[in-house]
């Protein structure tokens, strides 16, 4: 893959110089409704990147400009029903996982995780997490333009020169079908997606992926009061100002290893849970984990049962965090001191009742995986020790078998005491 010829301005124009010269995708397959079929219309990709970002530059001809469908959505809310682009982009070539980023004719953005190893999983696809990168879109009078650029430090990918990674990329364009339109053939019922990527190669000369990240905070806070409380007339008394601290911080030694720590974390910032009907509802509902140091390989706490849902950690005043992979294995493991808050769900056999968890706790979560070719087994440790007394603990394996490229074998077992 060459290198950009120039400057690449991200507007959702291709004219720029440094598409020049750019590397170029210009077969696809329409593998919905028609089964790897020549599509109804075409598309281009042009791939390039820089000692920044790479860049991908996308056409996507429609002899009906007219009827694209681009509302304008939320953040990871460009879905199957509207015109969009996803970029499946897998930096460390074991197509295992990738990165996935979507680009609407708005330029509005969708990023997730895929993971293979939750193939049939509903967490196989993981929006949760939100990565940097930049995207802007044009509709035009032949169909509609988009242009993204990831910069290179929102990627992890080793320290080999040159890189091979790998990339997918799906064009979702609903008319009187959705059509799903790939840049490799996908085989009907097969049981992977990432093993049909295409490869990137001469890929060179790129910055180390190995960097520090540290989010500090303060915050002051000053209310006040009547002096009466029965007379609101009376002077108005300011109480103390409260100051609050924290920090998070993340460390990157090696493309391979990812180090998180966070002290009275501050998770202001992070946006408000998506809308959820609670009325007439038989399950607990279930939010998506927005909080930075819950997101590190976050396809890690992800099994067959969901054993591990992070946000039952409601108030965490420390926690710490190693992720990493050693040739065939992959792990992490979390502790944190949670301070607790909120009310905890407590099932029976016709129904559920809460109980406030107004008491602390300390957490560990540990996960070991180990691959055998594209299949792999695993095992998974939780922890909870309530502080004056009680506990929850879960301990079990799990496992994938791919027998064939259309067969698969998925089993777990846990154990628990509390």
């Amino acid at each position: 893959m060459p290198r950009a010829s120039g400057p690449i301005r991200i507007d959702g124009d291709l004219s720029d110089p440094g598409w020049q010269g750019a590397a170029v995708i210009d077969t696809f397959w329409e593998t919905q409704p028609g089964d790897n079929v020549p599509p109804k219309v075409s598309t281009l990709a042009y791939l390039t990147y820089d000692d920044r970002a790479f860049y991908i530059g996308i056409m996507c001809a429609d002899p009906h400009p007219e009827r694209i469908r681009a509302p304008y959505v939320d953040r990871d809310q460009v879905i199957g029903t509207d015109d969009n682009m996803a970029i499946f982009l897998d930096t460390r070539n074991d197509r295992r996982a990738a990165m996935e980023f979507r680009v609407n004719p708005r330029g509005i953005q969708g990023d997730a995780t895929w993971t293979e190893a939750l193939q049939g999983n509903a967490n196989q696809e993981d929006f949760s997490p939100d990565f940097f990168y930049e995207s802007a879109a044009r509709i035009t009078n032949g169909g509609w333009t988009a242009e993204i650029a990831i910069p290179l430090a929102t990627l992890r990918y080793t320290t080999a020169d040159p890189q091979t990674w790998g990339i997918l990329i799906w064009r979702n364009y609903p008319r009187d079908f959705r059509y799903a339109i790939y840049s490799s053939p996908i085989p009907r019922g097969s049981n992977c997606l990432l093993c049909f990527m295409r490869s990137l190669t001469g890929i060179t000369g790129l910055p180390a992926s190995s960097h520090w990240v540290v989010a500090p905070y303060v915050t002051a806070k000053e209310d006040g009061h009547p002096s009466d409380e029965t007379d609101p007339r009376s002077d108005f008394t300011d109480r103390p100002v409260r100051f609050n601290g924290g920090v998070d911080a993340k460390w990157t030694p090696n493309p391979d290893t990812a180090i998180d720590a966070t002290i009275n974390p501050d998770f202001s910032q992070v946006e408000s849970d998506v809308a959820q009907i609670a009325v007439n509802s038989r399950f607990a509902l279930f939010y998506p984990e927005k909080r930075p140091f819950f997101l590190e390989s976050s396809d890690l706490f992800q099994t067959p049962i969901q054993a591990v849902y992070t946000r039952t950690i409601t108030s965490p005043r420390w926690g710490l965090r190693g992720t990493g992979k050693f040739g065939a294995y992959s792990y992490t493991a979390l502790v944190s001191e949670d301070r607790g808050g909120g009310s905890v769900i407590i099932p029976g056999p016709e129904s559920s009742s809460f109980a406030p968890q107004d008491f602390g706790s300390y957490v560990a979560i540990g996960r070991l995986r180990r691959d055998f070719g594209s299949s792999f087994a695993s095992i998974l440790v939780t922890d909870r020790e309530v502080k004056g007394g009680g506990y929850n603990r879960v301990f079990g394996p799990d496992f994938q078998w791919r027998a064939s490229d259309l067969d698969l074998v998925t089993g777990q077992v846990l154990f628990s005491a509390t």
